[in-house]
């Protein structure tokens, strides 16, 4: 299955996720007027859903996007891992 979600964050900020998924997340591709340095560092975001289960609650997904953006030493700007995660749960419904 396929999905996509827009959201308008506290901030203004806009936030799109695409997923693929079957039980678990197969691809996800972020995207938004937001900000994220390094840039790069979207891409291990989405990777690290990869195999995601569809039924996890949302914290679980704010979790591992927040890891990522610690490990990679990377700053969000105007949008938050709580955010992209409501955004990616609302991609799946």
């Amino acid at each position: 299955m396929k999905g996509v979600a827009t959201e308008k964050v506290p901030g203004g900020k806009l936030v799109r996720v695409r997923v693929s998924y079957d039980d678990v997340i197969i691809e996800a591709k972020i995207t938004g007027d937001f900000f994220l340095y390094p840039e790069e560092a979207i891409e291990d975001i989405e990777k690290s859903l990869f195999g995601v289960r569809t039924d996890v609650d949302e914290k679980v997904i704010e979790g591992i996007i927040s890891e990522v953006v610690r490990d990679r030493g990377a700053e969000l700007i105007g949008i938050t891992p709580k955010d992209i995660a409501r955004v990616v749960k609302g991609a799946m419904k």
